[in-house]
């Protein structure tokens, strides 16, 4: 392995103890040590930059992020938006409109905000979803009255459109096979029956490829730490590829290497495995 100059890791099931909030101890001292050495941590996440958890914004040595699946590379410190992928604003209404019969509750991400319609909200509280998505809807975004309308009047900066919750994995399934279709743009997932639209090169990867040449590095001297489906093109566009311990089989394998669990500092372990420059630790 190559010096490693940057760092991306995902957040949840990677950076976050199971709980979604909290970073372990291991992980924010390791955090600064690599900040020590010159070598920058980058959050990446699928979520906006108001919803990364506040243990997470709080740490002085992050600079940069990725987010909402790579729609966007923010400069923290600056308060700037380093490279942008957003999704017309036409193929969001067409998808809208397309599976309206559905009743699927479209959110739109834009501005850092997580836009719904009212109604849709209302109806997604019945269902079974992920309750601290729910959470944060209901305590920290207004609904929208008419999302279409809001869209027509507001077309710019739209990062992705979600469908948060399918009755089943058959419908989600078949939903993305239609989308796929179309042709442009990138699915993935970060529950386990949502639908995640981005433009695409809203990804991961592209957001990294971006950030190393505003930094003027090479993939060579970048390493990706992640579990999910959405880490997939980060893993394999990284020069160093490492999955978590608790990633699923499927993601493991793409990974150049395995460290510990999200609950046992595994990040911790990865960094410093890579601060010293060896093949070895990845484990503890």
């Amino acid at each position: 392995m190559g010096k490693i100059k940057m760092i991306c890791v995902d957040l949840d099931g990677t950076l976050l103890c199971d709980d979604h909030q909290t970073i372990p101890a291991a992980n924010l001292e390791a955090i600064r040590e690599a900040a020590q050495a010159g070598v920058a941590v980058v959050p990446c996440t699928g979520r906006i930059f108001s919803r990364v958890p506040a243990s997470v914004r709080a740490v002085p040595q992050l600079r940069y992020a990725i987010v909402i699946n790579g729609a966007q590379v923010l400069d923290i410190w600056e308060n700037k938006v380093l490279y942008s992928a957003y999704l017309p604003v036409e193929t969001v209404l067409r998808a809208m409109d397309h599976f309206a019969p559905l009743q699927l509750m479209p959110e739109v991400y834009q501005d850092d905000r997580m836009l719904i319609q009212k109604d849709d909200l209302e109806r997604l509280l019945k269902t079974g979803m992920e309750r601290a998505h729910l959470e944060y809807m209901l305590h920290e975004e207004r609904p929208v009255e008419d999302l279409r309308a809001h869209l027509l009047a507001r077309p710019e900066g739209l990062c992705k459109l979600q469908f948060p919750y399918f009755e089943s994995l058959a419908q989600r399934d078949a939903v993305r096979a239609e989308l796929e279709s179309w042709g442009g743009l990138k699915m993935s997932y970060s529950m386990e029956r949502n639908l995640e639209i981005n433009d695409e090169n809203a990804t991961k990867g592209q957001a990294i490829r971006a950030l190393s040449k505003a930094l003027g590095l090479g993939l060579d001297e970048v390493m990706a730490i992640g579990d999910g489906e959405n880490d997939r093109d980060m893993l394999t566009t990284a020069g160093c590829s490492v999955a978590m311990g608790n990633a699923a089989p499927s993601i493991r394998v793409l990974a150049a290497h395995v460290t510990g669990g999200n609950e046992e500092g595994g990040v911790a372990m990865a960094i410093r495995a890579a601060l010293r420059g060896g093949e070895d630790g990845w484990t503890g």
